[in-house]
Parts: structure tokens; sequence; C-alpha cells
């Protein structure tokens, strides 16, 4: 409500003058109160307006690494000049709506973030669906795109990749003709509606899916610690999953025995990683925990000091992720309680390393 006539700022001996005037020109008293409506939202436009891009531009400096210029990336995001992006980094030109989406879209930045909403029991995922139409093209894109957003982080100096698994890492079996092959070929034969092969023989990568998977292999190699939680399941299950497959007549012996030969050298290469303590290309650390108790999923959290994000494995062969804070420091947490009931074999625990590993060998003698 617009201040009372009676507590205008005046002279006392002047206040009977102006209240006298008022009231014999009303409509003079209605100018005055729309008048000052207008001035007031006006300005209350104006303070949102600040807020909002104050906001936005904090939320994309949190998501670009150190040491990177917000102005060239937003330059190539919405395709204007510098002059004009520096305007609105002022504050002189708000972002449009257009922009905003733009910016969202290509940096992961949360609408809620911007406008002020917080709540300790929401976040923003990505599902990454698969298209059944297109199932090659799509799962190449969600392994680039895995791949990109990891690539972003694992040259940081205090990057920090954690994976809590029920079954072999991607970082490892990806590099793998038959293992990579088999793992898609069983989501597609899960999914009728798929347009796809009937036999194993029959589904061949393309180049393009290849290159995306190398990619993903080096960027997760490339953090500068890694630390793997795995069950004590985590071959048992692939083995059963290829003997179904075989006994459906799906999958031929030759090919059981490529992937069997595959899981071996697979399984030296976890066993060399896991007793030197580090990725032998990069010589960057790596942790390995055996659990002693069966976990649900696979639960990922990938950070920095400046971005993080946290993925829960779904559907076999893709990951719900979020950029959310509140669920990236639940994961991380989450990750981090599961070591109380795991023991490390990283270049000490000879005894339980040795004995892991040979227990999996057993499984993989058993195709």
């Amino acid at each position: 409500m617009p201040p009372k006539l009676n507590v205008f700022t005046l002279k006392t001996n002047l206040r009977p003058i102006f209240i006298s005037f008022f009231e014999t020109k009303p409509f003079l008293l209605r100018l005055y109160k729309r008048c000052y409506f207008i001035i007031k939202e006006g300005r209350n436009k104006k303070m949102i307006t600040e807020v909002l891009n104050n906001n936005l531009i904090e939320a994309m400096r949190i998501r670009i690494p150190d040491g990177t210029n917000l102005a060239n990336v937003l330059m190539d995001i919405l395709y204007i000049g510098k002059e004009a992006v520096y305007r609105r980094l002022r504050g002189e030109v708000p972002f449009t709506l257009a922009e905003v989406a733009a910016i969202s879209k290509s940096l992961g930045v949360s609408l809620d973030q911007i406008i002020g909403i917080s709540s300790a029991n929401t976040a923003m995922f990505n599902l990454n669906f698969l298209h059944y139409s297109e199932p090659l093209q799509t799962y190449s894109s969600m392994i680039r795109r895995y791949a990109e957003i990891l690539e972003t982080m694992s040259g940081d100096p205090k990057s920090v990749l954690s994976t809590a698994s029920n079954m072999l890492p991607q970082a490892f079996y990806l590099k793998y003709d038959y293992l990579s092959r088999f793992r898609l070929f069983k989501w597609m034969y899960q999914h009728k509606q798929v347009n796809c092969v009937q036999k194993f023989s029959e589904l061949q990568l393309t180049q393009e899916l290849i290159d995306a998977q190398k990619a993903f292999v080096k960027a997760n190699q490339d953090f500068r610690t890694t630390n793997y939680i795995w069950d004590q399941m985590i071959i048992i299950h692939l083995v059963n999953d290829i003997k179904y497959f075989r006994d459906i007549n799906l999958v031929t012996e030759e090919e059981v025995e490529k992937l069997k030969e595959e899981l071996i050298l697979l399984l030296n290469e976890l066993e060399e990683v896991a007793t030197i303590g580090m990725f032998p290309k990069t010589r960057n650390s790596v942790n390995v925990y055996i659990s002693n108790i069966d976990f649900e999923a696979t639960y990922s959290y990938a950070g920095t000091e400046n971005l993080e994000i946290g993925m829960i494995r779904i559907y076999s062969i893709n990951s719900i992720t979020s950029l959310d804070k509140a669920f990236c420091k639940s994961q991380k947490d989450w990750i981090k309680s599961l070591k109380r009931f795991s023991t490390n074999i990283s270049v000490s625990g000879e005894i339980q390393r040795i004995q892991f590993f040979n227990t999996q060998r057993e499984h993989i003698k058993e195709l």
C-alpha cells in the first residue's frame, strides 16, 4: 500500500494544506497511488531480474573448470559477440529465456538453482534413456556424453572418481570387443521393441561407438584418484548371463571361448591395478576395496572442487545422473560408508587380494 497522507514528512504547518488539497481533488489522489504502484513494481522487477542474473552467473561459474573464461564459453553457447556477453555479465542487459535455456542445456545449470528454489527432498536427474529406434546411435551418444563430462574433470589435480560396483566396471570392459558387445546385446535382447539382431554374432559395433568407448575409458583413467569398491559377485553375474545365452543358442561355443579369454585378460588387468595401486599408463592412484556385503546397484561419484556428478546404474547399460549438490554429497557419503564393510587390497592386503582373484578365476572356469 502507498504511504498514508498523514505520515508525509512535511512540516506541521504545511500538512493540513496538502491533506486539504488531495481531499478536494480525489482524481489526483488516485493518480498519486497509481504512480506509486508503477514505480514500486518497476523497482521490484528490476531487483528480481538482477537477482536472477546474478544467480545464473554464479551457477555458470561453478559449472566451468578453474581458469576457464566464462565470456568465451558463453560466446560459444549463445553465438553472440564478446561485447554482448560482457553487457550480460555486467547486468546491463538481462539474459533472455532462450539464452537461459541454452545455457542450462549446455552446462547442466538447474533452473531451480537460478530462481532460488532449494529443497532437501528434490533434485534434477538426467535419465539418459536409449531410443529403441536407433539403439546403437543413441548408446554411442550416451557414452560420448559421459566421456565429455568426465573429461572436464579428469585433468584437475584434485579430481576424484569413486565407484561401488556389483558388476564389472565399464572403464575396464569397454575396451574389450566381445565383452562390450555382449553387454549391449543383452540389453537389446531384453527389449523386444528394439529392431535389433537376433544372435550375438550379428551385432557389430560402429566405429563411432568404438571411439566413444575408448574416450570413456581414457577419461576414467585420467582422474588423479580413483576408488573402486567391488562386491564378491562382479564376475559371477556376467558368467551366469553368458551361460544363459549359450543355453538358448544365441551365443556359440566359439563366442563363449572368446568371452572367456577376454574375461581372463580383464581379470589380470584388474589384479595388476590392485597390486600396484595405480593405472599403469597414467600412473594415477587407484584404491581397490573388496566388500563383504552385496550391493543393490552400482553407485558412482566424480568430482573436483568446482564440479561434481553423481550416477546410479540402471537398465544394465546406462545410468541416471545428476549435478545436484545435495545428491552428489549423498552419493559421495554413501560410497564412503561402504568402505566400512570392505577390505583394501591395493598394494596391501595381499592375502585377501589373491583369494579374491583366485575365486573370480574359478567362476570363469565354469564357462
